[in-house]
C-alpha cells in the first residue's frame, strides 16, 4: 500500500515521532486541560513555565484539536509556535499556518481561533501583553468540522474507518509517513485497497487467503520493496513463517532464483527481526530416488489422469524438460509439506498473472484450480484482490484467460 517499511521497532518509533512532529522531551506536554475543556473541541494540555510571575504557557493540542472562535478584549496575545504544525485563523483574514519559530500577535478585540493540523501535534506558547485594567476574555462558537477542514493546506488524507481498521490489523500501532509526504495518494489507494476491493471479495476470501496471495503476486511482479512492507502483515494475518517460506521456495520453479534470491533474502531479514528461529522444521518428502515418481502423481493430482506419463513426452530434444517438471517443479516443491495442493496451486496461478507474458501456462493452472476445487469465482476474488498490487492490465489478461477456459470447457 503501499504500505511501505513496517521496519523494526525503532524505525517505527521514528516514524510516529515523525508524523507527530513533537517531542515532548523538549517542550513539556503538561496537564489535560480541563478547565478550558468546554471550548475545545479535542484534547490540549497545559504547562506553565513561570506560574509564579505569571510567564508563558504551553499549550499543547493533539491532532484536530482546535479552541472556539473567541475574543480578547484590552490586551494582545502573543502565540509562538514551538513544535508540531497547526493554525491561527482570524476572521476575514486568510489562516496562517503556523510551525516551529511562528510568532503572530493577536489584536484586541479580534476574534479568532487557533489549533492543530489535522496530522500532528503542536505545541505553542502564550502570554498577554499590553494589558489594560478590564481585560477579559469572551469565548464563542466551536470550529466545526466542516469548517476546519476548508483550511488550505490541511490535507490530512481522508481515510474511511474500515480502510482505517484494516491497515491497523495489518500493521498494529504503525502510521505510514505516506501520509505526510503523498496524502492525496494515499487517501485514494488505502481506500481502494483496503475498503473498497475488500469489500468486494471478503465473502470468497478470508484474511490468510488474501495475504498468502498478495505475497506471491507480489513475487510475481517482482514488487519486493512491497513484500518487506507486508511480509509482517501478513504473519499479523495468521499467515505462518512455514507458509511464507514454501510460497518463496515454489516461486523458484515459475521466476527462477535470479528473481527470487532478493525475496528469500528479505524473508530471511525480516524473521530474524522478529525473532523466528531458522532453518525452520524440514517440510520435504522427496529423496533423489523418488522425486520423479511422486512429481509425477502430483501432477495427475493437480491435472488428472492426462497428465500420468506426461515426464515421458515431447520432442526427444526438450523431452528433458517435461521430465524436470515431475522431478524438480512437482517432486521438488509441489510434494512438500507447509501448504496443501489448492494452496499451491493458488499461488502458482498468482505468480503466472502477476508475472505476465506467460497466458498459455496461466490457462493451464486455471484448469488445475478448478481440478483441486479453486472455482471460477473464488479466482475471479483472486485477481480482483490482486488487481492493486500489479494493476489493470495483468489483471485483465488473467480474467480474460478464465473466460477462455471457461468458453473451452463449453465446446
Amino acid at each position: 500500500m503501499l504500505y511501505i517499511g513496517v521496519e523494526a521497532q525503532e524505525t517505527i518509533k521514528l516514524k510516529e515521532n515523525m508524523i507527530q512532529e513533537v517531542d515532548f522531551n523538549v517542550w513539556p506536554k503538561g496537564e489535560l486541560n480541563t478547565a478550558f475543556a468546554q471550548y475545545f473541541i479535542g484534547n490540549s494540555y497545559l504547562a506553565p513555565l513561570d506560574a509564579q510571575n505569571g510567564g508563558p504557557v504551553n499549550v499543547t493540542f493533539e491532532p484536530r484539536c482546535r479552541n472556539n472562535w473567541h475574543i480578547h478584549h484590552k490586551s494582545v496575545q502573543v502565540l509562538v509556535c514551538v513544535a508540531g504544525r497547526g493554525w491561527y485563523v482570524e476572521e476575514g483574514k486568510e489562516p496562517q499556518e503556523m510551525r516551529p519559530g511562528t510568532v503572530i500577535a493577536i489584536p484586541a478585540e479580534a476574534k479568532h481561533w487557533h489549533g492543530a493540523a489535522k496530522d500532528s501535534w503542536f505545541q505553542h506558547l502564550t502570554y498577554m501583553t499590553k494589558v489594560e485594567d478590564g481585560s477579559s476574555t469572551t469565548w464563542l462558537e466551536p470550529v466545526v468540522d466542516k469548517e476546519y477542514e476548508k483550511l488550505p493546506g490541511s490535507n490530512a488524507p481522508q481515510i474511511t474507518s474500515s480502510a482505517e481498521e484494516y491497515h491497523a490489523r495489518m500493521f498494529p500501532g504503525y502510521k505510514s509517513d505516506f501520509k505526510r509526504t503523498d496524502p492525496e495518494f494515499i487517501e485514494r489507494f488505502d481506500n481502494f485497497a483496503f475498503d473498497e476491493v475488500i469489500k468486494q471479495t471478503s465473502d470468497k476470501l478470508d484474511d490468510h487467503t488474501r495475504f498468502i496471495c498478495y505475497l506471491a503476486t507480489l513475487l510475481g511482479c517482482q514488487g519486493i520493496d512491497e513484500f518487506r512492507a507486508l511480509l509482517p502483515a501478513a504473519l499479523n494475518m495468521g499467515v505462518t513463517p512455514v507458509e511464507v517460506k514454501e510460497i518463496v521456495y515454489q516461486a523458484t520453479a515459475y521466476l527462477g532464483i535470479g528473481r527470487v534470491f532478493p525475496f528469500l533474502k528479505a524473508t530471511n531479514e525480516i524473521f530474524d527481526q522478529r525473532g523466528i528461529a531458522l532453518p525452520l522444521p524440514p517440510q520435504a518428502q522427496t529423496t533423489q530416488e523418488n522425486r520423479r515418481e511422486a512429481g509425477a502423481q502430483a501432477q495427475v493430482d493437480c491435472f488428472g489422469e492426462g497428465m500420468r506419463d506426461f515426464w515421458k513426452s515431447g520432442p526427444e530434444d526438450s523431452r528433458h524438460i517435461n521430465h524436470w517438471l515431475a522431478d524438480n517443479c512437482f517432486g521438488d516443491y509441489y510434494t512438500r509439506t507447509g501448504l496443501d495442493m489448492k494452496f499451491r496451486e493458488l499461488i502458482t496461478f498468482c505468480f503466472l498473472a502477476a508475472q505476465g507474458g506467460c497466458e498459455p501456462q496461466l490457462k493451464g493452472h486455471i484448469n488445475g484450480n478448478y481440478h483441486v476445487g479453486n472455482d471460477k469465482n473464488f479466482l475471479i476474488a483472486v485477481i480482483s484482490s490482486n488487481l492493486p498490487f500489479i494493476g489493470y492490465p495483468r489483471t485483465l489478461n488473467a480474467l480474460n484467460c478464465i473466460r477462455e477456459v471457461e468458453a473451452a470447457k463449453k465446446q
